[in-house]
């Protein structure tokens, strides 16, 4: 399969991609080195080995490297969705950022985005990939991720790539050496002889080439076929090639209304050796998964010149290392500091003085004579002259060239003394902004990397399964994605639908989340200081950005007792109308409450009003009640005098019968029924008067009982008019004597 097009294809285009950057590569190449150590000149470096001088290397160039890098880490971008038609929506856009930040988490993205631009800042450009693969080898589902890719010189991006995203490119090869034990595991029938024996500068490396390994390619490439674009009448708009039969639309309801002609891109991929196609497919994406990074690009002679911090920052170095070389060189061979003393001074003590350069002697002992007996002055020790004021000049001199070559300067070079924290963080932007065009180069590719991700979501993410997503605040939660549910006409819809719609990218830079909490707090505690009434409001929130251990348990305390922080931001209702919405509430709940005030105030005054009224019924009450009693007392009384009377004049009779008998000789069974009738008539006399004081039959009484039966809160109410007609009756006067009874005499009157 030598004769495969493929494989020539890609071996013509890694030619052409070597030659139109062969030069960058080459540069690139020094650039790694030379910021890696490796800064002086071979033939330099040979000659003073054999001369035995020194040959210093004092690499600057490293810690600005450092820094620039770690200001990218301290300042992550981050990948945001924004709806773009009516098809989508803001919650949806939310859960697709939740979906990009899952990807990255899941990927260890970091690590790829930390090497490329690291790369594109020493030698000027590095990559990354996005790949897609099954979550499990017992598993279906699939995930996205983005990879790193550690060798940028084995990537061969499209030289006719004109944007800094590489969101143009049409072809792209990046070569892999893989050991022939692996490359027997994965393709079993496959030559391992056949190396892709093509490579460019940096990716020819001697270890890549070994007996025990096997280099391949993965090519990738566009293809544009001429078609016809189909809209239908319910709006869908399908290639010609993958629309419906006309039986089936027919059936549908479903017609053509417009079409056009137009190119449909579609992207291959292909895996291959020197002699063979190992696999291919098409790539379901309309991007080419490899991004890069760019430090800085310029076009010259028509040709893009691409470079790091490095490249300008040679010079400067090199010229660093020689002059501190020399100073060097020059200490070392300048004479030790000598003792000056007369012939003979060191008699018996010469040990002492040979070793004083080299020991810390704590006496030197001398004599005051010399060889010839005369008196000698004390030894006098002889300074060496200091290392050449010239080296140390040029050295400094040198050292502010490499800082402005850079653009990154010593902070103690700037102006000392009392400054306010908006002046240092000033100076500190300042210094940020020379090199800021690296992190903005960052940003765009990871734009473009959310384009690729966003592309490949409905066709990954295209089924209904719950997934994590993760938040601005890198607190993680279970969506369900894609779900069928019925509502209540009966209709079937998918919530959190992300296979439709139409989204865009757009960039978050700036600190990181707890950067930005650490200037939350700073911002809102003089605001709360001025001005104490905000806490109700947003206490919840100065407490939620500290960091100390519980400052969440206490903002979830205070969310609690606050309406306004009950704002569901996954919910279909915007966060404005749901403040609004919470703003009401609270409303008609504090008039609620004033309502159920006022209606327990009057309910009060309606109680004291009931109680006071029925206190004056119970007086009026008790006043008849006694007035009744009263009244059947003296009934009762008049009574008893009757029924005495009665007595009195029947035994009065009695007595008169029996002296009439008495003188007549009347029988004595004559007498006994006499007596008999007189107790009868006497018994219906006392039972006339028992029905006379019977409290049935009295109207006062019956008043009381009704009032009795009746609730404590129901006593009838008796008007004026019902209490005038029972003193009138009370008023009366009552008879003193009872009717006639047949039979029985009356008494006198």
């Amino acid at each position: 399969m030598v004769n495969d097009k493929r494989i020539q294809d890609a071996q013509k285009f890694l030619r052409f991609a070597n030659d139109a950057d062969s030069y960058n590569r080459q540069d690139a190449l020094d650039d790694l080195k030379f910021s890696s150590g490796d800064q002086w000149p071979v033939e330099v470096q040979n000659s003073r080995n054999l001369e035995a001088r020194p040959c210093l290397t004092i690499n600057k160039l490293d810690g600005f490297i450092r820094q620039v890098c770690n200001q990218q880490r301290q300042a992550r971008p981050r990948m945001k969705a924004h709806s773009m038609n009516s098809s989508a929506n803001a919650k949806v856009a939310d859960i697709l950022t939740g979906i990009f930040k899952h990807i990255e988490v899941n990927s260890d993205a970091d690590t790829a985005y930390d090497t490329a631009f690291e790369f594109a800042v020493r030698m000027g450009w590095g990559y990354w990939r996005v790949v897609t693969d099954y979550v499990r080898e017992d598993s279906f589902d699939q995930e996205i991720y983005i990879r790193p890719i550690a060798n940028p010189f084995t990537v061969y991006m499209d030289p006719n790539s004109q944007m800094p995203d590489g969101s143009d490119s049409e072809s792209c090869l990046i070569t892999e050496v893989m050991s022939k034990k692996d490359f027997k595991a994965q393709y079993p029938g496959a030559d391992d002889g056949g190396n892709f024996n093509m490579r460019g500068t940096g990716d020819a490396d001697a270890d890549w080439i070994m007996k025990d390994d096997i280099r391949v390619a993965e090519w990738w490439y566009t293809e544009r076929k001429k078609t016809k674009l189909l809209l239908l009448s319910d709006g869908t708009q399908v290639y010609k090639e993958d629309a419906p039969s006309v039986d089936i639309m027919m059936a549908a309801g479903i017609e053509v209304v417009a079409e056009r002609e137009t190119m449909r891109k579609t992207i291959k991929w292909a895996k291959l050796t020197g002699m063979e196609v190992l696999e291919e497919s098409t790539w379901i994406g309309k991007y080419i998964p490899v991004v890069p990074v760019y430090g800085q690009q310029l076009v010259v002679d028509d040709k893009r010149k691409k470079y790091g911090i490095v490249r300008m920052a040679k010079d400067p170095q090199r010229m660093y290392n020689y002059w501190r070389t020399a100073l060097t060189e020059s200490v070392a061979l300048a004479p030790k500091a000598k003792w000056l003393l007369a012939e003979g001074q060191d008699e018996g003590h010469e040990n002492e003085w040979a070793q004083a350069n080299i020991k810390a002697t704590p006496v030197l002992r001398y004599k005051q004579k010399d060889i010839e007996g005369q008196m000698a002055p004390q030894p006098v020790r002889l300074q060496p002259e200091p290392p050449p004021a010239g080296i140390v000049e040029a050295t400094s001199s040198i050292n502010n060239d490499l800082q402005t070559v850079v653009g990154i300067f010593d902070p103690n070079q700037f102006m000392q003394g009392n400054q306010s924290g908006k002046a240092i963080r000033g100076q500190q932007m300042q210094i940020d902004l020379s090199n800021f065009h690296y992190y903005d180069n960052l940003t765009r590719s990871l734009k473009q990397t959310g384009r690729i991700i966003l592309d490949l979501i409905p066709k990954i993410y295209d089924k209904e399964r719950v997934m994590r997503i993760i938040g601005y605040d890198n607190q993680p939660e279970m969506v369900t994605i894609n779900q069928r549910v019925v509502d209540e006409s009966g209709a079937e819809k998918i919530l959190n639908d992300v296979t439709v719609g139409e989204y865009d990218i757009y960039m978050d830079t700036g600190p990181g989340y707890q950067s930005k909490r650490q200037e939350a707090v700073e911002a809102m505690v003089p605001l709360l200081q001025a001005n104490p009434e905000l806490f109700q409001a947003a206490g919840d929130l100065v407490f939620r950005n500290m960091d100390f251990p519980g400052a969440d348990v206490i903002a979830d305390r205070l969310a609690a007792v606050n309406p306004m922080a009950q704002i569901d931001e996954k919910s279909d209702i915007p966060p404005q109308v749901q403040m609004q919405l919470m703003a009401s509430q609270k409303m008609v709940a504090d008039l609620q409450q004033q309502i159920a005030a006022l209606t327990m105030n009057l309910q009060h005054q309606t109680d004291v009003q009931r109680v006071k009224e029925e206190g004056q019924n119970r007086r009026k009450l008790m006043d008849v009640t006694s007035r009744a009693y009263n009244t059947d007392t003296i009934n009762e009384a008049k009574v008893n005098q009757q029924i005495m009377r009665s007595e009195a004049d029947q035994n009065r009779g009695e007595l008169d019968a029996i002296t009439k008998l008495l003188l007549k000789g009347m029988d004595i069974r004559q007498l006994q029924g006499e007596i008999a009738r007189r107790d009868m008539e006497q018994a219906q006399t006392a039972g006339f008067a028992e029905q006379e004081v019977n409290q049935s039959s009295n109207p006062f009484l019956q008043q009381e009982m009704q009032i009795a039966e009746q609730p404590m809160g129901q006593a009838p109410m008796m008007d004026d008019q019902t209490m005038a007609m029972i003193a009138a009756q009370q008023m009366q006067p009552q008879p003193l004597e009872q009717p006639a009874i047949p039979g029985v005499p009356m008494g006198p009157r």
